[in-house]
């Protein structure tokens, strides 16, 4: 089988619909075109809209980390952008090291991408660096 982007896709959604009832959610599909691509019920009446990235973006300047898309510009060359009153949360799978990772609004909202580092810098820096360990889901 070829690995198109619609079967990252998929992939990535399928461990999150696992992941989620392993913690004890009741993960829903909406059934037409949504900003979002899950929604987690917690039983107890809590419903939280979720979009899903698959993680394999490569950077070109670095190892141990990988740049996920969130922005998408329309024919007129409009750039959107995630907002927080559209989605609840980001679910990005890391293939390479086949985790998940949750993220909440304040870091992906209005951002059109993000670099999640799943391994440790050469260098030691550590400030402005998303690491996937501090968000595993």
């Amino acid at each position: 089988m070829k690995v198109t982007t619609n079967v990252k896709g998929q992939i990535a959604a399928s461990k999150t619909e696992l992941r989620a009832l392993e913690l004890g959610y009741i993960p829903s599909k909406p059934i037409f075109d949504a900003r979002y691509d899950l929604i987690l019920d917690d039983s107890k009446g809590k419903l939280t809209k979720i979009q899903i990235k698959y993680g394999d973006g490569k950077m070109s300047n670095s190892q141990g980390a990988v740049m996920v898309k969130l922005g998408y510009e329309d024919r007129r060359k409009k750039l959107y952008t995630y907002q927080a009153n559209e989605i609840d949360g980001l679910v990005v799978y890391l293939p390479k090291i086949d985790r998940l990772c949750y993220f909440p609004p304040e870091v992906f909202c209005g951002k059109v991408k993000i670099h999640v580092r799943y391994q440790k810098t050469r260098n030691n820096q550590s400030k402005g660096i998303l690491y996937a360990e501090d968000y595993f889901w």
